[in-house]
């Protein structure tokens, strides 16, 4: 394929517009379900790493039954973002990587990153993920419920 590449410089530039593309086709994707929706927070689960941990479970059932329990997320098309924590409502800024995988937050005036979202699982009907900056070692899992 290397030789091909070398000959046909038409062949890289075919490559390379695959390449964007398909790496294009994870942030629509992303972007196209999680707009789609709120997301109601029905679970909190220790990260899948093989291990069981009794703490780490109690810890997550605190979690859930405490200030996750009425929580949710939305994601605008607009690039913002509101979640609600026992009724009280946050707003800012976000953006999805080129994968789709991940998505930064930002507070809603300014473009100092405060959080990722590392998305584990996303389709019409469940999004899971963890962050990775907060010392919350955790996965939430969300529903889509209609927006009001």
């Amino acid at each position: 394929m290397e030789k091909t590449l070398k000959k046909r410089p038409g062949a890289r530039i075919l490559l390379l517009a695959l390449l964007l593309v398909a790496s294009g086709c994870g942030k629509q994707r992303t972007l196209r379900l999680l707009t789609a929706k709120r997301w109601k927070v029905t679970n909190v689960t220790p990260p899948r790493n093989g291990n069981f941990d009794i703490e780490d479970q109690n810890q997550a059932q605190a979690y859930k039954e405490g200030v996750y329990r009425n929580a949710w997320f939305e994601f605008s098309p607009a690039g913002i973002f509101r979640a609600s924590f026992d009724g009280k409502v946050d707003s800012g800024k976000y953006r999805v990587s080129g994968s789709g995988k991940l998505i930064s937050l930002y507070p809603l005036h300014a473009d100092t990153l405060y959080e990722q979202i590392q998305i584990q699982v996303l389709d019409t009907g469940e999004l899971d993920f963890n962050t990775l900056i907060a010392s919350f070692y955790m996965t939430l899992h969300c529903k889509p419920i209609p927006r009001p």
